[in-house]
């Protein structure tokens, strides 16, 4: 098991300077990928300045002072990603990770109300023996359903940690989306038309902004009904 990573092989979506320190800790395997996630350690540490020392943040988690989408996480290597929210209750910050506009994975406040809620992306849907839909998400979450109405990339609204469908946002014309990756990636755009391609390509989002990308990296966040608002003030880029 690699624990820790040499900083300047440390993916670009981290934001950590490369040259402070030699090693970097490695995310473990679980929800998100290595690719797409940053070490529970390095957001504590240099993100949010909880502490300088390893062993420091290592004490904090340790005492069960550390929330990962509502539940109480100790292991410093937890790997975090879009959309995760990490609480310290203890002294009452509340972070959401999100990407900013070079594609880097930053931290920003979160407000209490929205705490509980995590956007999630239906990745996968499948059906079950027992006649049960399974919804795969971006997180590499999973949950059983019976909303047959639910398709990729949809966006669930979930009350965390129960999983609790609060509201379904559809990728469709007229919503808005938050980019994940490509040129625009960390604005928020309007679906203008979905192109469905009958090929391998990746299907295509068209956006009223005059600009287009795939639609992976396309994550709904508004629709007629409700709106998830995206936190605004986050940490300095390094």
């Amino acid at each position: 098991m690699i624990n820790k990573t040499k900083r300047q092989m440390v993916p670009p979506t981290v934001m950590i300077p490369r040259k402070t320190y030699f090693w970097s800790a490695t995310p473990s395997t679980g929800k998100h990928n290595r690719k797409s996630s940053v070490a529970l350690l390095t957001v504590l540490r240099d993100y949010a300045k909880l502490g300088d020392k390893e062993r420091e943040i290592t004490r904090i988690l340790a005492a069960g002072e550390v929330k990962v989408d509502g539940r109480v996480t100790k292991e410093r290597r937890t790997a975090v990603g879009f959309m995760d929210v990490i609480s310290i209750p203890s002294i009452k910050k509340i972070y959401r990770v999100i990407y900013d506009s070079k594609g880097r994975l930053t931290i920003r406040q979160e407000s209490e109300k929205n705490s509980v809620i995590k956007p999630m992306k239906v990745m996968k849907k499948v059906i079950t023996t027992g006649g049960k839909i399974q919804l795969s998400f971006h997180d590499g979450q999973n949950i059983l359903t019976d909303d047959k109405g639910i398709h990729p990339g949809d966006v669930l609204i979930m009350k965390m940690p129960e999983k609790e469908i609060k509201e379904i946002i559809k990728m469709q014309p007229g919503n808005k989306v938050f980019l994940t990756g490509g040129s625009h990636v960390g604005k928020i755009a309007t679906v203008k038309k979905i192109e469905i391609k009958e090929s391998s390509h990746a299907n295509l989002v068209h956006f009223q902004e005059d600009f287009s990308t795939v639609t992976d990296y396309a994550f709904p966040i508004s629709g007629p009904r409700y709106t998830f608002e995206i936190p605004e003030k986050g940490v300095e880029a390094q």
